[in-house]
């Protein structure tokens, strides 16, 4: 767990609108504890969902048993099953009763983890490789114990902004944040991709199966 004022720090990077929450989360570092083992993995892909207004979010129409984490405070985990055979990790960022979540879609195995760089691209392949079910949802980060947890890290020397991708609805938000540099990002970089400034447009990247929101 991290000490206090680092937690402090986090759960005050949690506590931000979707977007900036999803861009602040670039280079902190995921810590999961399972079966005896810790694996530390920084994350350098997400995007963000806005909630009510988004029509790309769960909550969109309203709360649902199985939406009820992003209901939570910020630092809550939602974990989805998509396609019969995927999870997703989503955090509950925002406020309570503001469901505003950011979707960790690829993070970088630290040195020591004995992962291959791209062992944890993609939603669905860090969920599995980190076993993260819907098990997980509705925990959160800085409880007694997590079994995952949050801690800072290196912030990336560029951030990447594009549209969301793998979804039907909202496409031409730029929601997404990935370190530019690093080669656990899940799809490859369009041409035209920002920098941290937003300034420049970005083309669609491909959408990839595994990115997809689930029905609600």
């Amino acid at each position: 767990m991290p000490d206090a004022s680092e937690q402090q720090r986090l759960e005050q990077l949690l506590s931000r609108r979707a977007p900036q929450a999803a861009r602040a989360l670039i280079g902190c570092v995921l810590v999961r504890r399972r079966r005896g083992r810790t694996l530390e993995a920084r994350i350098v892909e997400a995007e963000a969902y806005l909630g009510k207004g988004d029509p790309a979010a769960h909550v969109y129409r309203g709360p649902t048993p199985r939406t009820r984490p992003l209901y939570g405070p910020p630092g809550t985990l939602y974990v989805y099953f998509v396609y019969g055979m995927h999870h997703c990790l989503n955090i509950a960022v925002d406020g309570p009763g503001t469901p505003g979540c950011v979707l960790i879609r690829a993070a970088e195995p630290l040195p020591g983890s004995g992962l291959p760089p791209r062992a944890l691209s993609g939603p669905g392949r860090l969920c599995r490789t980190l076993g993260i079910d819907t098990r997980l949802s509705g925990r959160h980060l800085f409880e007694p114990g997590a079994p995952l947890t949050l801690r800072e890290g290196a912030r990336p020397p560029k951030l990447a902004v594009t549209r969301r991708i793998g979804i039907n609805v909202g496409q031409r938000r730029r929601l997404r944040f990935c370190d530019a540099a690093s080669p656990s990002v899940s799809a490859t970089r369009p041409a035209g991709i920002s920098s941290s400034s937003g300034r420049r447009r970005a083309k669609a990247p491909r959408a990839r199966p595994t990115a997809k929101r689930g029905s609600r």
